[in-house]
């Protein structure tokens, strides 16, 4: 004789959907307590962002798709002191054709503070610019490009026709000086996690998915 078992389960049932990026009013907590216990460890920025920005940027634009792609990559930092060798650390969304349609560059946030640090970092962005614009891999009529100096964030967009990059450049105020303490403050004054960060975040997700759906990619 057949007895029917009913089984309660293990764990209770938890409804687990996500909703699409697009609909965000604030970014996932389970996101957000991530970045918290990164900013707590004492640690190189390569273990202690590196790895956590992973997860917004396959949350925004990779999940539930196979259009792009996330790719981690490291280049040697080419204005790092000559008695050093540093690498620069970003992650590349790309197309199928692996192609770039996005650019984060990540460095500590201890760099937000120091001027000559911000300025590295601005010239760097630019430097990737003048690489990428001019040349066939760029898919995509507007380039975006992060710089996020631990979770502050300015963004870059360049245009690949006219070669143009906002924010426009800011040179040094005196090539003869050391920098002011308040050159280029505040450039980085968007909170990535904030809810301004993620509206900026969804308004370039949706620039580059609707370049797919146009055809421009």
């Amino acid at each position: 004789m057949l007895v029917a078992l009913h089984c309660e389960p293990l764990f209770p049932s938890v409804n687990t959907r996500i909703m699409p990026f697009s609909t965000d009013t604030n970014w996932l907590q389970g996101l957000l307590n991530i970045f918290n216990a990164s900013r707590n460890q004492n640690a190189s920025v390569e273990s202690r962002y590196y790895g956590p920005y992973d997860r917004p940027f396959n949350y925004a634009m990779i999940e539930g798709s196979f259009t792009f792609f996330l790719a981690p990559r490291t280049a040697l930092d080419e204005y790092s002191p000559r008695d050093a060798v540093d690498f620069s650390n970003f992650l590349v969304v790309l197309n199928q054709e692996q192609k770039p349609v996005l650019f984060a560059e990540i460095e500590d946030d201890r760099w937000a503070n120091v001027p000559d640090r911000r300025h590295r970092m601005d010239t760097q962005m630019r430097q990737r610019y003048d690489q990428m614009l001019h040349g066939t891999d760029c898919p995509i009529p507007r380039l975006y490009r992060l710089s996020l100096l631990g979770t502050s964030l300015r963004v870059y967009c360049g245009d690949k026709a006219t070669g143009e990059v906002a924010p426009h450049f800011v040179g040094r105020p005196n090539v003869h000086r050391i920098l002011p303490p308040d050159f280029s403050e505040g450039q980085w004054n968007l909170d990535m996690l904030s809810p301004d960060g993620l509206t900026k975040m969804q308004e370039i997700d949706a620039y580059i998915k609707g370049a797919v759906r146009w055809g421009l990619i």
